[in-house]
């Protein structure tokens, strides 16, 4: 539907903006962690969506204007809301091609309605700035003052990895481009688990967007993202119409469905082996740049990037461990437990065995008590060549998480 320039100029003068809120969700704790402020314009009772108010704001000098109205408007009606946790709003990061970053504007209007800077997320898209060092200087002026920073519609590229790294954002948004039909499409989940280990490196959060099918919540959630916003679980509304007992149910639903797929279902099951794959191929092509003598340190350095590891150890072509066995920080040994030390033999373990006769590889056991240490633990194992040609075989135990 097309919108005369008149309505929206309209609109604009007379700051004929309402706010609606899409709700955030925790599959974990089945809760709501945050609001997205939506803004719609407003011509009699006629709703004016943000695309033709913005992109006719950006031809006409306005987007400062729009983008500053949008915002304290949605700050007023969060303001009111004494339940609400955390305000996600939108910045307009066009006009930081010709301002000067950290005005104090949203810190202002922030102050102004009576909200905490640490209950408000930034929100912004990235690919719209051409000058990556002033959108650096903003995200930092605002993150000094006590400010979330969410980059928005994260999607492929190496430009935008590039600016995760240089911006250093608290959240990160994954597009629903590639969420998507997700479940059903490869590349879109290894883009995905892209954004997912980046986020990983620098600590962030991430909000798959734009879910509208239950598939889609629990691929996104085998994948180890933190939060979802979409259709999925509610469209965006008034705040008194959020939270409804259709909603809850549909948050209980795909936590159950989760559950259920995660032990039934193939497809499921085909990406935790490509993840078991990952993580063993990986370590692996460290180690085999390596010299001897660095390979324990490879391993401690390796088990501190990934949580999900219990220990690691590497055997020679006898079977013989030929490292320390390395252990997580974290990990508790239980009364009666201890690691294999350097030296022991392993030839007729079935990590080593599997990959010595090329029975298998990666070997990957299933879940059972480790002779280590006494927990739940999954063995997957895999080999490299040394600088000497002398094949060794890696072993990586992991945490269960029942």
């Amino acid at each position: 539907m097309e919108y005369s320039s008149e309505i929206i100029r309209d609109i604009i003068d007379n700051e004929r903006i309402i706010t609606e809120f899409q709700p955030i969700y925790s599959l974990n704790t089945r809760k709501f962690i945050g609001l997205e402020a939506l803004s719609r314009g407003i011509y009699g009772e006629q709703l004016v969506p943000p695309i033709p108010m913005f992109e006719y704001a950006k031809e006409n000098d306005l987007s400062l204007r729009l983008d500053r109205i949008c915002r304290e408007k949605a700050m007023q009606a969060f303001s009111r809301q004494g339940n609400a946790p955390t305000l996600f709003i939108n910045f307009e990061t066009r006009v930081l091609n010709t301002l000067t970053s950290g005005t104090g504007e949203i810190q202002r209007a922030a102050s102004e309605n009576g909200i905490s800077p640490q209950n408000i997320v930034i929100e912004m898209n990235e690919s719209r700035v051409r000058d990556s060092y002033n959108l650096m200087m903003f995200a930092d002026f605002y993150r000094s003052k006590g400010f979330l920073i969410a980059l928005d519609n994260v999607a492929d590229g190496l430009d935008t990895q590039n600016r995760i790294m240089l911006i250093n954002p608290d959240i990160i948004k994954i597009d629903k481009e590639i969420v998507s039909g997700i479940d059903k499409d490869k590349y879109k989940r290894e883009v995905f688990r892209s954004i997912i280990n980046t986020a990983k490196q620098i600590g962030a959060m991430t909000v798959a967007e734009g879910v509208e099918q239950v598939d889609e919540v629990i691929t996104c959630m085998i994948m180890e993202v933190d939060y979802f916003q979409g259709f999925y679980f509610q469209k965006p509304g008034s705040f008194n119409y959020l939270f409804t007992n259709e909603v809850r149910l549909k948050v209980e639903e795909a936590a159950q469905r989760l559950n259920i797929s995660t032990k039934k279902n193939e497809t499921v099951a085909n990406m935790r082996i490509e993840s078991y794959k990952r993580i063993i191929y990986d370590l692996v092509n460290r180690l085999a740049c390596m010299q001897g003598n660095d390979y324990e340190s490879e391993l401690v350095d390796y088990i501190n990037e990934h949580n999900e590891i219990e220990c690691a150890f590497l055997i020679d072509k006898k079977g013989f461990q030929i490292t320390s066995t390395v252990m997580s920080a974290d990990t508790k040994i239980a009364e009666g437990y201890s690691p294999a030390i350097k030296g022991v033999n392993h030839d007729i373990k079935n990590y080593f065995y599997a990959i010595k006769e090329q029975i298998e590889d990666p070997f990957i056991s299933g879940w059972y008590t480790s002779n280590a240490t006494g927990n739940t633990c999954k063995t997957i194992s895999s080999k490299f060549y040394s600088k000497t040609g002398e094949p060794i075989v890696v072993c990586v135990d992991l945490k269960s998480k029942q």
